[in-house]
């Protein structure tokens, strides 16, 4: 399995509250695929943006290439 570390930045204006933010952050990822994992990496508040880092699988193996 090979894996991909994505930086993202969100922009924060017209999300007022914690639930439109993290749809904003989630429709972001799904753009990407599914993340493995992701994590709010910081946040800018004179550019109003958020930063988020994520890990993606890019590509998987099979079993079988393992042993070879």
């Amino acid at each position: 399995m090979d894996t991909q570390l994505i930086k993202l930045e969100i922009d924060m204006h017209n999300h007022y509250t914690v639930s439109t933010l993290y749809q904003a952050i989630q429709d972001e990822l799904n753009r990407h695929g599914k993340p493995l994992n992701w994590i709010v990496s910081g946040v800018d508040k004179d550019s109003q943006k958020v930063f988020v880092n994520a890990i993606f699988v890019t590509a998987e193996l099979n079993w079988r290439e393992c042993l070879n």
